[in-house]
């Protein structure tokens, strides 16, 4: 007797069964969210209907009537699918240092953030930091994030404290086709010029009193490894300042000794001469013998 074959079974490809979820789905989100009352006049425990965003209900439903729903009053809100008897009211007040970024409305309650250029901090708006010099910004502060620094990586350099720049490279004084008269470091720029500096034959030989050479003596005085004490000496001998004792930091003082020796310039040839006596009278004799053989004074 031949074996009675086995009766195959067929089953469905597995794409009907994505299809009957997907529509199982969108009528799942097509049904309004419902919740359980209790019929005051019968005491049966009944399925309502919830009210939508922007309405709260006004009468809960029956056996016999469904739920009725009205839109919240001026200043007030709701939200989500909800079965509340009254709206939200917006609550929300921006304090000092914030914007409105969101109005109230029916279905929003009021929103507030930091104004540009501060960011929350527990329960305050607090101006955005600055990098300090030698540090740059590597992601801008936000109405929630304080600005990010990092310090200037080999190459770059950053000369002043600011909340939104970040590192710049130093240029190529070869590329510009001039003399590297100081070498860049993170607090400043690589200094280029086209005076001819002692021992080298690259650049041009400028006439006495040329400016490029004026501003290269001043650039490589400035940026010299002086103690911050005598730096500050310096300045004052050159401002004709009484002392003063200000908290800044070495970096600071060598761009403010640049920037008082740039100003002089603009206005006295002699700027060199002065600079060189300047150096003398707080015996940094070294330094003023450097920018002699270096500019062939």
């Amino acid at each position: 007797m031949l074996p009675c074959p086995e009766p195959s079974v067929r089953h469905p490809p597995k794409w009907v069964f994505a299809s009957l979820l997907l529509l199982l789905a969108e009528l799942g989100c097509c049904s309004p969210p419902t919740y359980q009352w209790r019929d005051a006049e019968t005491k049966e425990q009944v399925t309502c209907q919830q009210c939508p965003p922007g309405t709260f209900v006004a009468r809960h439903c029956t056996r016999d009537r469904p739920t009725a729903c009205e839109p919240c009053p001026e200043l007030h809100y709701t939200h989500y699918w909800n079965y509340l008897e009254k709206c939200r009211y917006c609550n929300v007040i921006c304090g000092e240092r914030q914007v409105e970024v969101q109005q109230c409305n029916a279905t929003h309650n009021r929103a507030c953030q930091c104004q540009q250029g501060y960011h929350a901090e527990q329960e305050f708006c607090v101006r955005h930091a600055e990098c300090p010099p030698g540090s740059g910004v590597v992601k801008l502060g936000s109405p929630l994030e304080n600005t990010q620094c990092r310090p200037c990586s080999q190459g770059s350099f950053s000369s002043s404290s600011s909340s939104t720049e970040p590192c710049r490279a130093h240029q190529d004084c070869a590329r510009l086709g001039k003399a590297t008269n100081v070498p860049g470091n993170q607090y400043h720029n690589a200094l280029c010029t086209s005076c001819r500096l002692g021992g080298s034959n690259s650049t041009r030989g400028p006439a006495a009193g040329d400016e490029d050479c004026e501003q290269a003596v001043i650039d490589f005085v400035a940026y010299q490894n002086i103690p911050l004490r005598k730096l500050k000496r310096l300045q004052q001998i050159l401002e004709r300042a009484p002392r003063k004792q200000l908290l800044e930091t070495k970096a600071v003082a060598q761009e403010k000794l640049r920037a008082i020796l740039t100003h002089r310039r603009q206005g006295n040839k002699a700027v060199t001469k002065e600079l060189l006596e300047a150096l003398r009278a707080i015996k940094l004799h070294s330094i003023e013998e450097k920018v002699r053989e270096r500019f062939l004074l």
